[in-house]
């Protein structure tokens, strides 16, 4: 059943998203496997697909995960698929009860780093150990949007040609526990 629901793309990603049955799964630990392939949709076609599967996936997060993590962080990090050197790396993507929706991107990659006003142009906030940090906890019910807008023009900016060029990793729990992104439109 979730399989067929998972399976019937539209045209319209907004609504798509909004018609899945679940976008994400935690199994903590020490509960049953969860099933063996976990239905997952397609991989976004073009950036407004992408951003919306973002959208979706953030906006359900931001509304959910704190009621099953509480103070603990989840994430994931979206990276180049292949082997190709360039100025995009990885930007993790990042939700806690505190923090709410956080990025944070990789810029080591960029020889002497992006100069700090590129950045702060480009809505970045602070730079850590070459990487530079976005929350968008003070935007409300409007941060998932917000970040997934930010992690699209991020990736666009960094020379990613299409959605097909990005995979995601490290897809984690600070608490322990599966989770699994089977309504986010990048795969492993």
């Amino acid at each position: 059943m979730d399989r067929a629901a998972f399976e019937c793309v539209q045209l319209d990603p907004a609504s798509y998203f909004r018609q899945l049955p679940y976008l994400w799964r935690l199994s903590p630990q020490g509960s049953a496997d969860a099933p063996p392939a976990l239905p997952t949709v397609p991989t976004a076609p073009d950036w407004w697909w992408l951003e919306e599967s973002l959208t979706a996936l953030l906006r359900a997060w931001w509304e959910q995960l704190p009621a099953q993590i509480g103070q603990d962080v989840a994430g994931f990090n979206i990276v180049p698929r292949g082997e190709g050197e360039g100025a995009f790396s990885a930007l993790s993507v990042l939700c806690s009860q505190i923090d709410g929706v956080m990025l944070l991107v990789d810029d080591r990659a960029v020889r002497g780093g992006t100069p700090s006003e590129v950045m702060a142009g480009r809505g970045w906030r602070d730079r850590i150990m070459g990487w530079w940090q976005r929350d968008f906890c003070g935007l409300g019910a409007e941060g998932p949007a917000a970040a997934a807008r930010m992690a699209v023009a991020e990736a666009r900016l960094r020379g990613v040609l299409s959605p097909a060029d990005l995979g995601i990793a490290e897809v984690r729990c600070e608490g322990g526990g599966r989770l699994a992104l089977p309504g986010l439109a990048l795969h492993l």
